[in-house]
């Protein structure tokens, strides 16, 4: 696997490892977490997810071709959420989540900042996407607060509801992000 890790003040952000099971199980077998993401089923599905985090974990072998690429958010040793880049072959998007008991502290800009920070310094790419359910306000704060633009209003696939969720996606260019948009 990649020696990838991205540390920040109070976060180390590292590639998923199958041992993060029982972590994203109690985060995610949290309704209230789980609705707002759209690849995450409700209840958490523990052999999708153990396929899930072995799937993720190998794409770091080879990450500069992967499709995909999640990144564990750690905070004094412990796994706290999740962040990933999907479509890294063409516009990337990102998504994240963290467990409800960490909420409302600002690891998640932290994290996103770094995880984006670690994208431009390492690939061509000039523009990266974000899609958040138009219901979830802290998540498109997080977008808006790195500088985020409003784009498009989308529907959003959710698995744990059940159906397409209004979204907002908005995007982010590598000028406006490295001059501190």
């Amino acid at each position: 696997m990649s020696g990838v890790e991205i540390k920040t003040e109070r976060l180390v952000l590292r590639p998923p490892s199958v041992q993060d099971l029982a972590c994203c199980a109690d985060l995610l077998g949290d309704y209230e977490v789980a609705k707002m993401l759209s690849r995450v089923p409700y209840p958490y599905d523990l052999e999708a997810g153990r396929q899930k985090l072995q799937r993720a974990a190998d794409r770091w072998n080879d990450w500069k071709n992967a499709e995909d690429l999640g990144l564990q958010i750690d905070h004094d040793g412990e796994m706290i959420g999740s962040f990933s880049f999907k479509k890294l072959q063409d516009t990337p998007e990102i998504g994240y989540w963290l467990g409800r008991s960490y909420w409302g502290r600002g690891f998640m800009s932290e994290a996103v900042k770094a995880a984006i920070s670690w994208l431009f310094e390492n690939t061509s790419h000039t523009r990266v996407a974000c899609e958040a359910m138009k219901d979830n306000p802290a998540s498109l704060n997080v977008a808006e607060k790195l500088g985020f633009q409003k784009v498009a209003e989308v529907g959003c696939a959710s698995l744990s509801r059940g159906g397409t969720i209004l979204a907002i996606r908005t995007e982010l260019t590598r000028e406006a992000f490295l001059n501190g948009h």
